[in-house]
């Protein structure tokens, strides 16, 4: 279970009943408790709140595959996965906050850069499973490494 609620949305292919028509016909919240509330779209749009979340919805809403469940928000990863995330740390192909690469300022003897500094925009914290999802991209033929040595940058205090 997750400790903040979820966004999804229903994305209707046929209308089967011939009441909500198709495309986005209702948008949803999964609550940390595991229930659910759905807001129909519409001229006679309603609210109903589903005690069995996600399992109720899918039985009653989606007749046999007509509408899909569409998560608008990523699904977080296990509990305890990130220190200083409460619901885990979110994977680092997702989130709400894209990767940032720019040339670092540090230069070789003959003034050429040497650093790539990668960074969640926006501040984002980060974590050693972002740094191994980044170097699996950039080497993929390579096995698995330990965590490697930050280089000393010059800055005191968090994160240097």
């Amino acid at each position: 279970m997750t400790e903040q609620p979820r966004r999804f949305h229903l994305q209707r292919l046929t209308d089967v009943i011939g009441a909500t028509g198709t495309g986005r016909v209702a948008d949803g919240i999964l609550w940390p408790d595991g229930s659910a509330t759905v807001h129909w779209r519409g001229q006679d749009n309603s609210d109903v709140f589903w005690p069995t979340g996600m399992d109720g919805i899918r039985r009653r809403s989606c007749h046999d595959g007509a509408t899909h469940i569409v998560w608008d928000d990523p699904e977080p990863a296990p509990a305890g996965h990130c220190p200083h995330c409460p619901d885990g740390h979110t994977p680092a192909d997702r989130g709400s906050q894209p990767w940032g690469a720019w040339v670092g300022p540090e230069v070789d003897g003959d003034g050429q850069p040497m650093t790539i500094h990668v960074a969640r925009v926006a501040g984002a914290h980060v974590a050693e499973s972002d740094a191994d999802w980044i170097r699996a991209r950039l080497n993929p033929a390579e096995e698995p490494r330990q965590p490697q040595p930050r280089p000393y940058t010059g800055r005191l205090g968090r994160g240097a």
